[in-house]
């Protein structure tokens, strides 16, 4: 299905349903808080391998900085009136990339001129990757060892590649990566956070609730995808990251921070009982001392009760190294 009128709900990407009960004390903390009266709603977290936390505010368009002290500043501004960036992928280098649906607030509507995905320097010059614009909505970024950059589309259901230096091309379509229209919105919100593990990609299909694996071929082409999990409790996943165990972490919509396991198992680590409260994205730091901690987007937008900011848990185990 193809839709260039989006409703202003389908910035959340995900379905908010009610949370299970938590643990006693799941470690769960906040880093930093945002003001929801001044827009600071965050979708996107990514780290360079600093230690440096980057941050998408949607309303505000912009990204930030915020050093492992809690020093905020920021990076760049995208043009006012076509909502703002949303997921974000930061090379060694320090460039930042980063996922642009461009979902004007006020008239609902994406702008064709504005979508895609965007290179972003250290000092705020921001540039269109070529052939992004065909996007319909793109959502979230990973870069694989090789350079080469991968991009959701949720309403489009399917995943981009963008080769180093490169333009964009459609990689994978397939029914696993399709919405279903469960969410209410008018059209479906399938494929949304992704990770690369080696030679396959890892995508969360929102309203399908499931986790789609996409092989990666010698000649860089896509596979067939597979499913790698389903659950009820997946209906609403949104972003994922990576354990060097091979631990898949989940946030959903039911407010929740899932782990995954190698067996199949589906861990609870922190619900809205622990101040979540609409949770996009979610980050492993990089920092010395730091890399046990996943970091998590409270994005709020579309709270009665706002609580935009981003919590920290312990996961036990060091996130996958970023390539």
């Amino acid at each position: 299905m193809r839709k260039g009128r989006l409703l202003v709900a389908a910035i959340v990407t995900a379905l908010v349903l009610p949370g299970t009960v938590a643990a006693a004390d799941s470690g769960v903390r906040t880093f930093v808080t945002f003001d929801p009266a001044a827009g600071e709603f965050p979708e996107g977290v990514a780290f360079d391998k600093t230690g440096d936390l980057y941050v998408s505010l949607i309303p505000r368009n912009e990204i930030r900085r915020i050093e492992p002290d809690g020093t905020q500043s920021v990076v760049a501004r995208f043009p006012a009136g076509g909502g703002g960036p949303a997921g974000l992928a930061v090379q060694p280098d320090g460039t930042i990339y980063a996922a642009h649906p461009a979902v004007n607030l006020q008239t609902t509507q994406t702008d064709p001129a504005v979508r895609g995905v965007y290179r972003v320097t250290q000092d705020g010059t921001i540039t269109r990757i070529p052939g992004t614009g065909a996007m319909i909505f793109p959502n979230d970024l990973r870069f694989d060892k090789r350079g080469n950059l991968y991009a959701t589309d949720s309403v489009g259901g399917s995943v981009w590649r963008i080769p180093k230096h490169g333009r964009a091309q459609l990689w994978a379509d397939h029914p696993l990566l399709d919405g279903t229209g469960a969410g209410g919105f008018g059209f479906p919100i399938g494929a949304n956070g992704i990770a690369v593990a080696g030679n396959q990609v890892i995508v969360a299909n929102t309203e399908q609730g499931l986790l789609a694996r996409i092989p990666v071929r010698r000649d860089g082409s896509a596979g067939t995808p597979q499913v790698l999990a389903r659950s009820p409790r997946l209906v609403g996943a949104d972003g994922i990251a990576l354990d060097v165990h091979g631990g898949i972490y989940v946030v959903t919509g039911q407010n929740l921070v899932l782990r995954l396991g190698a067996g199949g198992t589906i861990e609870t680590l922190a619900t809205a009982a622990d101040g979540l409260n609409q949770p996009s994205t979610a980050a492993f730091g990089t920092a010395r001392g730091d890399r046990r901690t996943l970091y998590v987007a409270n994005f709020s937008l579309f709270s009665p009760a706002p609580t935009p900011g981003v919590l920290t848990l312990d996961a036990g185990v060091p996130g996958r190294p970023l390539p």
